[in-house]
């Protein structure tokens, strides 16, 4: 499909008095996979919340899905369209995990690429498992396969890292390249604290500064000395391909 899946137009964002985000034209593209990534507190939930279609305070600006404005989208067509995954997943009942993934579907589609996306996340043998019972690192991977279930093609995951172990960052870095790459006109929209990992698991990065200044680009691009120190203020070291504070 032509046009950009995902675009905002002069968004602003605030808390209060201060400016998150300010005059964010950005957009993004079938086939792209970006981080937002700043320092705490800058806004890069705020963001994904707004992108999502969420209330969120102290917003102006546009949102575009695929050149219509997000809030011209029925409900029922605003979840064909994008998926959306918060930091923290709040279980309201005692669900076994095959059932939630279950209540999950709005698109149906291939059942053997959900197969694969149980076994890439390295969740196929919790299926009978209750969710009270998942540790922190399985449910949150049991909510990146509840939101890749939905069938959009637009993912927007916030912090989808942030109870993995290490072994369990790559499985999601893999698994993120290869959900986009399975049908032409996915996107993926995460945020992330981890620069290792968004060298490994991006394209591109959209970094919010905290005082309405942005930096948008390709990651190899935005992810250098000088970007970075602007970014977290603090110095930075060159690791193997990737960057770590100094």
């Amino acid at each position: 499909m032509n046009g950009a899946l995902l675009e905002t137009r002069r968004l602003d964002l605030w808390a209060g008095e201060h400016r998150l985000v300010g005059e964010l034209d950005w957009r993004v593209q079938g086939g792209e996979r970006w981080c937002l990534i700043g320092r705490n507190a800058v806004g890069k939930s705020s963001l994904l919340r707004a992108l999502a279609g969420l209330p969120v305070a102290g917003r102006a600006g546009e949102v575009i899905w695929r050149q219509r404005d997000q809030v011209d989208w029925p409900a029922a067509e605003a979840a064909c369209l994008r998926a959306w995954m918060p930091q923290q997943a709040a279980d309201r009942f005692a669900l076994p995990v095959r059932r939630l993934l279950d209540l999950s579907v709005v698109q149906a589609g291939d059942a053997s690429e959900r197969d694969a996306d149980l076994a890439q996340l390295d969740i196929t043998e919790l299926g009978d498992r209750v969710l009270t019972q998942l540790s922190g690192g399985e449910r949150q991977r049991v909510a990146i396969a509840q939101a890749a279930a939905q069938g959009a093609p637009l993912l927007l995951l916030d912090e989808p890292i942030a109870f993995q172990d290490p072994a369990h960052q790559g499985l999601v870095a893999r698994w993120a390249a290869d959900w986009v790459a399975r049908r032409p006109g996915r996107a993926l929209v995460m945020s992330s604290h981890d620069m290792h990992w968004v060298a490994r698991a991006a394209t591109h990065v959209l970094a919010l500064l905290g005082d309405g200044r942005w930096r948008a680009g390709p990651v190899d691009e935005i992810l250098q000395a000088e970007p970075l120190r602007e970014i977290f203020d603090c110095e930075w070291l060159p690791a193997g391909g990737s960057w770590l504070p100094a």
